[in-house]
C-alpha cells in the first residue's frame, strides 16, 4: 500500500506542476508557444483543449469581417481572439488580441492600466491617435521606447479608451484622425486606461 500511495502522490504532483505550467502559459500573450508565428488553429486546440477553442466571425476596424480562432469564447477575461493571414487553413496568425484582465502583454502590459503607467513600462512618452473613429486611441509610435520590440518577431499595439466621465469638450480636443504624445495635456485630461492589447505579425 506504502508503495501505491507514493506513486499516487507523485502522479498528484505532475499533474498539479502541468497544471501550474498551462496556467502560467495561459497567462502570457507572448510570440511563443502556442502564440507562435508558426501556430494554427490545430495547435491552439492542442494548448487549450477543444472545449476551449471555437471559430467564430470577428468584425474589425471599417466592419472588416475576419474568420478568428477563439480561446475560451466564454470568459470575457480570458478571451483571445486570433487572426489568420490565411483563413482557409487556419495557419499563420496576423494577430492575437484580447480585451480582459486575464492577459499579460509583452513587458508586463495590461488592459486597464493607465497611460502613465505603459509610459512607465516604455521609458519615455509616445504617440497614439485621437479617439473617437475606427484606430481611436491606438498607439502608434513607441519613440525607440522599450515596447518598440517585443520579442519573437512580432509586434505589439495598444488601443487606449479615455475616462467614461470625460467631458465632450475634453475629448474633442483629443479625437479624430490626429496623432498625439501620450505626455499632452490635453491627451492626459481624458485618463486613458488600456482597452485592448495585441500582438501581430507582419506578412
Amino acid at each position: 500500500m506504502g508503495v501505491k500511495w507514493g506513486w499516487g502522490r507523485g502522479v498528484i504532483s505532475v499533474f498539479a506542476l502541468c497544471m501550474t505550467v498551462f496556467d502560467a502559459q495561459a497567462d502570457s500573450l507572448k510570440c511563443e508557444g502556442p502564440f507562435a508565428k508558426d501556430t494554427s488553429h490545430k495547435r491552439l486546440v492542442e494548448a487549450f483543449g477543444p472545449s476551449n477553442v471555437t471559430l467564430e466571425s470577428i468584425y474589425g476596424a471599417e466592419g472588416i469581417e475576419m474568420k478568428a480562432s477563439v480561446i475560451f469564447p466564454a470568459d470575457h477575461e480570458r478571451r483571445v481572439e486570433v487572426m489568420w493571414w490565411d483563413e482557409e487553413s487556419r495557419s499563420r496568425p496576423s494577430f492575437i488580441q484580447v480585451a480582459g484582465t486575464g492577459w499579460t502583454g509583452t513587458q508586463g502590459v495590461r488592459v486597464g492600466m493607465s497611460l502613465s503607467e505603459v509610459e512607465a513600462i516604455n521609458g519615455k512618452p509616445f504617440s497614439l491617435y485621437g479617439f473617437s473613429w475606427d484606430y481611436g486611441g491606438t498607439a502608434v509610435d513607441w519613440k525607440k521606447g522599450r515596447l518598440a520590440e517585443a520579442l519573437g518577431g512580432c509586434t505589439l499595439r495598444v488601443v487606449f479608451a479615455p475616462d467614461e466621465n470625460t467631458s465632450e469638450a475634453a475629448l474633442n480636443r483629443v479625437g479624430g484622425d490626429t496623432v498625439f504624445s501620450s505626455s499632452s495635456k490635453g491627451m492626459r485630461a481624458v485618463k486613458p486606461r488600456v482597452q485592448r492589447l495585441s500582438v501581430g505579425y507582419p506578412e
